[in-house]
């Protein structure tokens, strides 16, 4: 492999096609919470978090970075765990944008409303609807 995006569309693949977790779970294996925050979490939740962290710790990523990953039928968005860069979204209808920045987003769609920044981590997931 060549390039970091390489490696990271290979462990999304890898994640969602080959060990069958739903997107959102797959965000957590490559961007989870600190020990910290699980520390704080109700007690399902820090299961499953650590259970995640413990399973899938080597495709956890380091270091700065927004990742848009788009497949046939859905798009995902996340950021690095302390949000070091940018992600924005906005919606028009049941159209779903994904930036880094928010004037991309309007180039392609002026009338776009609902723009958001998500939380560090915090995956923006959008469904294509048939």
């Amino acid at each position: 492999m060549f390039t970091d995006t390489e490696v990271v569309a290979y462990l999304f693949d890898l994640l969602v096609r080959r060990h069958h977790l739903s997107p959102e779970i797959a965000v957590k294996a490559l961007a989870p919470p600190f020990w910290d925050d699980i520390d704080r979490m109700p007690e399902d939740m820090a299961r499953l978090n650590t259970a995640i962290r413990l399973t899938y710790g080597p495709a956890l990523m380091n270091g700065p970075f927004a990742i848009v990953v788009a497949r046939p039928d859905a798009i995902v968005g996340f950021t690095d765990r302390i949000k070091l860069r940018p992600l924005v979204t906005g919606t028009s209808g049941s159209r779903l944008y994904i930036s880094s920045e928010e004037a991309a987003i309007r180039v392609m769609e002026p009338d776009v409303g609902d723009i958001t920044m998500p939380r560090a981590g915090e995956p923006i997931l959008g469904r294509v609807v048939a």
